[in-house]
């Protein structure tokens, strides 16, 4: 790999392993050149922003990485630090260019080379360009930008082998007209041209790297002194790229193929809100009804109740003596309500499994059609109103099957801020399929007027909330920003590869801390630690007008949200007092196996404010809602 541009780049010396970075767009197809190029295999979706880290893998003697999709090289987002600190570690870079799209990706194409950076491009989606009836002049593209050019069918691998082969031709022009605008910098400043191209665009985190103290602002609220290079750089840049594009490019306008027009009816408020409602009830019946209580519930009914489960419990009291040190150990493996051996188990494969995969197939389809981006859009505009962008509809539709599930898929929310509201809103207030089963069940013997009441509540609670921690929480509501790719057809292949790589991956991770967790909650229940917690309820039971009995109903909830709500059953309670419970159990502390997962994907402060928050709600709440019964009555 060749550096022209930059002599702090080039080809590592002695030992040292040399690395390469996919850098472009989201939904360019870098993730589908990765898994073309190496042995690995990475999240593959017609959806952008699907990389949300890092992924590296070996390609012959070169350590290849994947970055998210951005559209610079700066520090305007999370996505876009992660590749800047890749860029500028890497001995190259692969930029990988929508061609339909070329007005668009060659922005980045050009910034890669006014750093500096030794790049190779490949110009993915050609078939895409040619059923458009577009030419373009890949010759003509490779002389002008000055770099290797080579064009790409990523989802065929058609041209992989000669991207592969052109990698060590990475390079980058000698000069370019950024170069003049270095004259702005301080003298003295010790950077390499990738650092001074970010400084004269103003990047903060480069000028503290480099010491540039009279750039960095103070505090992070002045202008840094770069700042009015940086709106020239870009309006010369883009000019650049208009006419790199008028050069090469040739041929007719893109028609409306009828993906086009589909799409077109999906972004229409009159067309698009009826279309995203049916695809979101799509949603909730596969997640909710058809996996969450018909698969799931005849796992745990049958394939575990009835012949796993007892079959355990008979082989772990043959094997254990039933005195002595075997008591605790026993009571830890086949409990009723957390074993190892046996509820932990079930849980796992006959609740969790079945609920991934199903996610997984489901959001795996909508993002290679293409789907994903679009109900964004349409859905963005109420979601704002709860401190969040349209990204979130898919985390809140699927906490309606299963609240663990979305807690996963907030990972596509976009900024880490409306991934915590998100994430608090769904341990909040959405109650999950399996609750919902026993909930609708309570309530139908009450009536209509109830069933109204209850779904109040909840909207209520979830509107406030979302106002609340709209406005407490520090940062800013990301506006929502989406590359809307073609629909296409999904590619089976694809997504089943990708629903297996996801599930085995998370299955691996939530299983052993699941586990965990079980074994500490079964040694607090051995200890007698639960019998203490139900008693100091009571208190709170009581204020509620309940009686000592729900503090039990509790505890269950603690374990499993659907076991509280089932508790109810067996209680003598008057209207009231059920429709006080039942808003209190769906506002209660998420399951064990949701809290479990916020602590994974979030951090142990925001799964303690969760979970302490949930309590101080649905206590708060509930309280309100028997003294407004009581007046009324």
């Amino acid at each position: 790999m060749t550096a022209s541009g930059d002599a702090d780049r080039g080809p590592t010396s002695g030992d040292a392993e040399a690395s390469a970075a996919l850098v472009g767009a989201p939904n360019a197809g870098k993730s589908v050149l990765f898994g073309r190029l190496t042995a690995e295999y990475a999240d593959v979706s017609n959806y952008p922003g699907t990389t949300v880290e890092t992924t590296a893998a070996t390609l012959g003697s070169t350590r290849l990485i994947d970055t998210p999709g951005v559209h610079g090289i700066s520090s305007f987002s999370e996505e876009e630090r992660a590749t800047r600190a890749v860029v500028l570690e890497a001995d190259a870079v692969v930029n990988v260019v929508d061609a339909t799209r070329l007005d668009r990706d060659l922005f980045v194409t050009l910034q890669l080379l006014d750093m500096g950076v030794p790049t190779v491009v490949a110009l993915n989606m050609m078939d895409e360009v040619e059923a458009d009836g577009v030419e373009i002049d890949v010759g003509a593209l490779e002389a002008t930008l000055g770099v290797p050019v080579v064009p790409t069918v990523a989802v065929t691998g058609a041209g992989v082998d000669e991207l592969r082969d052109r990698l060590p031709e990475a390079t980058a022009p000698e000069s370019t007209p950024v170069d003049a605008y270095y004259d702005a910098l301080p003298d003295g400043i010790e950077a390499g041209r990738a650092e001074k191209t970010l400084l004269v665009e103003g990047d903060e985190p480069t000028a503290r790297r480099v010491g540039a103290g009279g750039l960095a602002a103070d505090g992070g609220d002045a202008p840094l002194a770069g700042l009015g290079e940086r709106e020239a750089v870009y309006r010369e840049r883009r000019t650049r790229v208009r006419s790199v594009v008028e050069a090469v490019e040739r041929g007719p306008a893109p028609g409306r193929s009828r993906g086009g027009r589909l799409g077109d009816l999906l972004l229409r408020p009159v067309t698009g809100i009826p279309i995203a409602l049916a695809l979101l009830l799509a949603v909730f019946y596969v997640m909710g009804v058809l996996v969450a209580q018909r698969v799931v519930g005849y796992a745990e009914t049958v394939v575990f109740g009835r012949y796993y489960t007892p079959a355990v419990e008979a082989a772990v009291a043959d094997l254990l003596p039933a005195r002595g040190w075997a008591a605790p150990v026993e009571f830890l493996l086949v409990n009723d309500n957390l074993g190892l051996l046996t509820v932990t188990v079930r849980y796992t494969l006959g609740v969790l499994l079945p609920l991934v995969v199903a996610f997984y197939l489901v959001i795996g389809t909508l993002e290679d059609a293409g789907v994903l981006p679009r109900l964004a859009v349409v859905t963005d505009r109420g979601l704002d109103r709860i401190g969040l962008n349209g990204r979130a509809v898919v985390p809140l539709i699927v906490g309606v099957g299963c609240v663990t599930m979305a807690v996963v898929s907030t990972r596509m929310v976009g900024s880490r801020r409306e991934r915590l509201i998100t994430t608090a809103l769904l341990g909040l207030a959405i109650p999950c399929s399996a609750q919902i089963g026993v909930v609708a069940g309570l309530l139908a013997e009450l009536g209509v007027v109830w069933w109204g009441g209850y779904v109040a509540v909840l909207l209520g609670v979830l509107g406030a909330a979302g106002v609340v921690l709209d406005r407490t929480l520090p940062g800013r509501q990301d506006a929502l920003i989406e590359q809307l790719p073609r629909l296409r057809l999904p590619r089976p292949t694809n997504v089943a590869r990708k629903t297996a790589n996801r599930t085995a991956a998370f299955l691996g991770e939530a299983a052993p801390l699941f586990g965990v967790t079980a074994a500490a909650v079964s040694t607090l229940e051995y200890l007698g630690a639960l019998d203490a917690i139900v008693g100091a309820l009571r208190p709170l039971t009581a204020a509620l007008g309940l009686p000592a009995s729900f503090g039990e109903v509790l505890v269950l909830g603690l374990i499993r949200r659907d076991f509280a709500a089932a508790g109810m059953t067996g209680l003598t309670l008057s209207a009231s007092q059920t429709f006080v419970g039942l808003v209190v159990v769906t506002l209660f502390v998420p399951c064990i196996l949701t809290m479990a997962m916020i602590l994974r994907e979030r951090d142990a402060r925001s799964a303690l404010l969760v979970w302490a928050g949930s309590w101080v709600t649905a206590f708060a709440v509930g309280g309100g809602v028997a003294a407004a019964l009581e007046v009324i009555a």
